[in-house]
């Protein structure tokens, strides 16, 4: 018999491939969980399977219903305080009601922001609207530095922003919401996380920005990715795709030395790589050698 880690294991992997077989799946998690921060781990698989990629947001309330009923659920407790999030937030993305009033300050800000993840795809305008809605009450209230909706805010900037940076036909509005979301994630981030997220987020910030058609910020922001990979000694991944975003920027400006250099710089770092990091990058430099053939 399957246990729980493994089984939450398997479903974070399987489920960018098979969301609606991960969602069928999630039941059996439930006769698995002997400790109550697991409830806490499958709400937020579920809430994601159900909010962000499927928008089944009904379907999911309907799941969330049966947790209550778990022997170590405590409504008080760490998985009480998650579920109602993943509540709120489903029921906020459906439009069938508002429940953040009942929620501490940080809670709503985490709901909204976890709501507007969910909508990004099928309701761009309820999305920045509850994520620039976030991040006010943030900036209002001056969140402690351990405050989990910093890091709420960070992984939900991250996503939109990648999201938007895959949309073919931004508008106005769309292209103003992906760079609000890139940099939110970077000033989150370095609250939250690491000089690794930190890094990363540049990093998001520079492919934004190229999306956004401003590659001399894009450029920029290449360039501050770099510098904090340097700073900390990062491995060659983080050199790899550093040097991805320059040769882009680089590219994107017309700067035919620059990029042929930036181009150089992220092949030695792909040959530093290994054997599975190198199996999924390889596709990301072929498309940079297209642009400086040797």
């Amino acid at each position: 018999m399957t246990d729980f880690k493994t089984f939450v294991d398997h479903a974070w992997r399987d489920h960018g491939d098979d969301p609606r077989g991960t969602a069928d799946r999630l039941a059996d998690a439930l006769p698995l969980i002997r400790a109550e921060p697991q409830i806490a781990d499958l709400a937020a698989l579920a809430h994601h399977v159900y909010g962000e990629h499927l928008g089944a947001w009904r379907e999911g309330l309907a799941f969330f219903d049966r947790i209550p009923g778990l022997p170590t659920y405590a409504m008080e407790g760490t998985s009480g305080q998650a579920l109602r999030r993943c509540i709120a937030s489903l029921t906020l993305a459906s439009g069938i009601d508002d429940l953040r009033p009942g929620l501490s300050r940080s809670d709503r800000i985490r709901v909204g922001a976890m709501a507007a993840c969910n909508l990004v795809e099928r309701d761009i305008a309820r999305a920045a609207t509850l994520f620039e809605d976030a991040l006010e009450q943030a900036r209002r209230t001056d969140l402690a530095a351990d405050d989990p909706a910093n890091r709420t805010l960070a992984v939900t900037g991250n996503s939109l922003a990648c999201a938007l940076e895959q949309t073919v036909e931004r508008d106005p509005k769309e292209r103003e919401l992906m760079i609000v979301a890139a940099q939110a994630a970077r000033q989150y981030w370095e609250v939250a996380g690491t000089w690794l997220e930190t890094e990363r987020a540049e990093y998001r910030l520079a492919m934004t920005w190229l999306q956004a058609g401003d590659p001399a910020q894009a450029r920029h922001h290449a360039e501050a990715c770099l510098a904090i990979v340097d700073a900390n000694n990062g491995a060659a991944l983080e050199w790899f795709f550093g040097h991805e975003a320059a040769a882009l920027a680089e590219h994107a400006l017309g700067n035919t030395a620059a990029r042929a250099e930036a181009v150089a710089a992220a092949r030695r770092a792909f040959e530093q790589l290994d054997a599975g990091d190198k199996s999924w990058c390889a596709e990301t430099l072929t498309k940079l050698t297209a642009l400086a053939p040797t």
